[in-house]
């Protein structure tokens, strides 16, 4: 006779509550896999969030080489040789150059400040670094053509020689030179780290950069390559190296990226959560060796049972399903137990013990939930289906 849905769930109710205590085991073997798995899905979420927090802090991932010969001549990196590493090396995303100014002095109606980071670029800059123009607008073709002096500022020097005013269309002065502003930028650390607060800093249009070379000390400039992202960065580094050791034999080539240090986070929040990953795998094996064992036992106590439902009718089917459903709600109640526990305790570590970026992921939650159910279920359908092969009168005889 089969058992309609209401039935096979009141019947595995009472077959897992006749033995309290290797239910529980089971269940909690299933717990303590979930909660290894949902555990590390949590902390590979909220590195990542932090990583990516850190990423936004700085800009776009980029490369800058030095090439230095201590007996050559500097190198130039002209429009032909940046078209040659950008064809040589895949993942390059933009090549910009830029010349720092140093010993800048920038004045405004009275104000003045010497702690400024004075940079000349080249038309792409803001594709290479991903700044965003807050107001105003950042540099067209046509500054560079008509050799316009003109400056975008960042946040920090528009406060120091603005205060609340806007600064659009203001002039000011470096080093007694007059440049209207046309862009207002966000702040970011030129370094690339988020040590230390930014003293403020301005762009002009890289030709007019060169015609003040001779105005004050300058060092020779450099170029940024912006790559992909993150995950290319070691790839293309390697690249660059090589490909400007081609182009420019005999001298030392140094390679610095504004993102190294995130990168080799990653690498090692990657190998940890890999462990991680593995023992959680590891913890859920467990735990499906239980459901298989409780599985058996039950099968062998239940031998009677088994044949009177299938000597009155009982499909193999239905009967499998008995033992599948019994195994499947311990996984449900492990796995939710484990989720739910799982992210209680990141909750309060992350707002009491360290400060980090943690909301519930119903994805990671579906995730784990999910390999529960898979090893569950899938540990308990072979010795399910040895209901298939027992003998009708044999099970009435209880052998």
């Amino acid at each position: 006779m089969p058992l309609s849905p209401l039935d096979l769930s009141l019947t595995t109710l009472r077959d897992l509550t006749g033995n309290w205590v290797r239910s529980g085991l089971t269940a909690l073997g299933i717990f303590m896999g979930v909660a290894a798995v949902n555990a590390t899905l949590n902390i590979d979420t909220i590195a990542n969030r932090v990583l990516q927090e850190q990423l936004a802090a700085r800009d776009n991932p980029n490369i800058t080489p030095w090439v230095y010969g201590r007996s050559l001549p500097p190198v130039e990196f002209d429009q032909a040789a940046i078209a040659e590493i950008q064809a040589a090396v895949p993942g390059i995303v933009s090549i910009s150059r830029v010349t720092q100014l140093w010993e800048s002095e920038v004045q405004y109606q009275g104000k003045i400040t010497d702690s400024v980071d004075a940079l000349s670029v080249s038309e792409n800059y803001q594709r290479t670094t991903g700044r965003q123009v807050l107001e105003g607008r950042f540099f067209d073709p046509e500054d560079f053509n008509s050799f316009r002096p003109v400056a975008v500022i960042d946040t920090v020097l528009a406060q120091q020689l603005f205060q609340a005013a806007p600064p659009l269309g203001e002039g000011i002065f470096i080093n007694g030179t007059r440049f209207t502003v046309i862009g207002l930028i966000e702040t970011k650390n030129l370094d690339g780290s988020e040590e230390g607060e930014p003293t403020g800093t301005l762009w002009v249009p890289e030709p007019y950069g060169s015609l003040l070379r001779g105005r004050f000390y300058y060092y020779q400039g450099e170029i940024q390559i912006a790559v992909r992202s993150l995950d290319d960065f070691q790839t293309i580094s390697d690249g660059i190296e090589a490909q400007l050791q081609q182009m420019f034999p005999g001298y030392e080539i140094y390679i610095y990226g504004n993102v190294e240090d995130l990168y080799e986070e990653e690498q090692r929040q990657r190998a940890s959560i890999r462990v991680l990953k593995a023992v959680g795998l590891l913890a859920l094996v467990i735990g499906g060796v239980g459901i298989a064992n409780i599985t058996i036992a039950a099968i062998m106590e239940r031998t009677r049972e088994i044949g009177l439902r299938r000597a009155i009718g009982a499909t193999d089917l239905e009967i499998m399903a008995q033992f599948i459903a019994e195994a499947a709600l311990l996984s449900l109640i492990g796995g939710t137990t484990a989720v739910a526990t799982v992210h209680g305790l990141t909750k309060l570590a992350t707002t009491t013990v360290f400060e980090a970026p943690y909301e519930f992921n119903w994805r990671d939650a579906a995730l784990s939930m999910g390999a529960a159910f898979g090893v569950g279920v899938g540990a308990s359908f072979l010795p399910a289906l040895r209901v298939t092969q027992i003998d009708v009168v044999q099970a009435l005889r209880g052998e």
